[in-house]
């Protein structure tokens, strides 16, 4: 048997590798003393365009590297983590109808930006970023390694098993079992979790692809079912205990956290 890998799936625009700069009008030094309302700059460092593939049009959300003079850009321009938490826990704006009908690009952004100013997921979860980071008001939580890699191993996934009998896994933003093992959510978290993975899917020094790879084909090492639904079942499992292990996904993890650790919103306590 042989296992087949489905290519990386990222709905995260920043993975492209496309990143901007832009430049405010009347761009000052922020007062250190004041707090950084994060919500009122959505529109500095969230981005919507009409872009085209194949000979049809979608509206794309970005996010875009800022000046390191606004008072959130430390945080922000971690692009790959904040676009993880306007992916996941912001609602669909991009498909509505009144977004897309609207042709004039700067009235698309206005537009945009006031419904996510509106909504209070997003909100929510931005208002903590900053509360624990840029403004300090609250403390920054408390996680263990082992907390951090219950999670970060849930983005490694057997999707399927093929008509040949081949496991199919890939790591992926979307389809993954958060929802379904975590009962509360970790937006914050798992942001950190999914870009250091992303950021490593195949680095040099960390090759995450590599190590899931190695992990997928001890699978069939055992037989794990007759039946297929249970076979998928036990596979995905074995598949998070043997990612677990890997030792490589905790070192990685562990220098991604030591590289950004100024900015994120909880303390490693081992």
């Amino acid at each position: 048997m042989k296992l087949l890998l489905i290519a990386l799936i990222f709905s995260l625009s920043a993975i492209a590798g496309k990143s901007e700069t832009i430049i405010r009008i009347n761009n000052t030094p922020p007062d250190t003393k004041k707090t950084c309302n994060i919500i009122a700059y959505y529109g500095d460092f969230i981005k919507i365009s009409r872009k085209s593939y194949e000979g049809k049009e979608y509206l794309s959300q970005d996010i875009v590297e800022t000046p390191y003079t606004n008072c959130f850009s430390a945080v922000t321009n971690n692009t790959m983590y904040i676009d993880y938490l306007l992916t996941n826990f912001s609602s669909s704006f991009l498909y509505s109808d009144e977004l897309q009908n609207i042709k004039d690009s700067l009235l698309l952004q206005k537009q945009y930006i006031d419904s996510l100013q509106k909504d209070t997921t997003f909100n929510k979860v931005m208002t903590e970023l900053a509360s624990k980071t840029i403004n300090k008001t609250i403390p920054r939580d408390s996680i263990t390694m082992d907390q951090m890699l219950d999670i970060a191993v849930k983005y490694f996934s057997i999707m399927a098993i093929n008509k040949d009998g081949d496991y199919q896994a890939k790591v992926c933003t979307g389809m993954n079992d958060i929802k379904k093992t975590e009962k509360i959510k970790k937006p914050l978290l798992e942001a950190f979790c999914f870009s250091s993975i992303a950021k490593n899917y195949q680095g040099k020094k960390f090759n995450m692809m590599n190590e899931m790879v190695k992990s997928a084909k001890q699978l069939y090492k055992i037989n794990l079912g007759i039946d297929e639904h249970e076979r998928l079942l036990r596979a995905q499992g074995a598949m998070y205990f043997l990612m677990r292990n890997d030792r490589s996904l905790e070192k990685m993890l562990r220098r991604e956290y030591k590289a950004n650790k100024k900015n994120l919103p909880f303390i490693l306590k081992d």
